[in-house]
């Protein structure tokens, strides 16, 4: 019998709010790099009916066309989802001498949620990394083809 093996999958969607400013730099090449931080939080009520939240700070990386767009468009507070994989990085700790790993989002796509306050860049425009053409979805360019609605009726639930 063949020996059977599950496909490796490495995608994460995440919904939350951005901790800082994102850090755009350009590498001595010229491609683009932008840090982010977002906190996703769940809120959940326990046993005794307690009401609880507990919040996750996820790093993120973000490269070329999508680390522009995020370091011009974005900012501190705004909500966003990321969509792309699970990366880590593994170095020596200089003053311990024990291996560390870090793990971390490398997005595919950043869009920003609907915000209050939309003269700040946010208004749910989107960067698909995957984009030919380079530019965003604010810019007039979309990132992915426009989809239509599903009609009411054809909604399963």
């Amino acid at each position: 019998m063949a020996d059977l093996k599950m496909p490796d999958i490495n995608k994460v969607s995440l919904a939350g709010n951005l901790t800082r400013d994102p850090e755009l730099q350009y590498l001595p090449n010229g491609t683009p790099l932008c840090k982010l931080g977002l906190a996703v939080s769940r809120k959940y009520k326990t046993k005794s009916g307690e009401l609880k939240e507990n919040t996750l700070f996820i790093n993120v990386t973000a490269w070329r066309g999508t680390a522009e767009y995020c370091g011009n468009n974005m900012r501190k507070g705004m909500p966003v989802l990321v969509e792309g994989r699970l990366t880590s990085d593994e170095w020596e700790d200089k003053n311990t001498g024990q291996k560390r790993t870090k793990i971390e989002v490398t997005a595919d796509r950043v869009q920003g949620l609907a915000w209050e306050d939309r003269n700040s860049g946010g208004g749910g425009s989107s960067y698909n990394q995957s984009s030919q053409s380079g530019q965003s979805a604010q810019s007039g360019a979309p990132s992915r083809p426009t989809e239509e609605p599903i009609p009411d009726d054809d909604i399963p639930f």
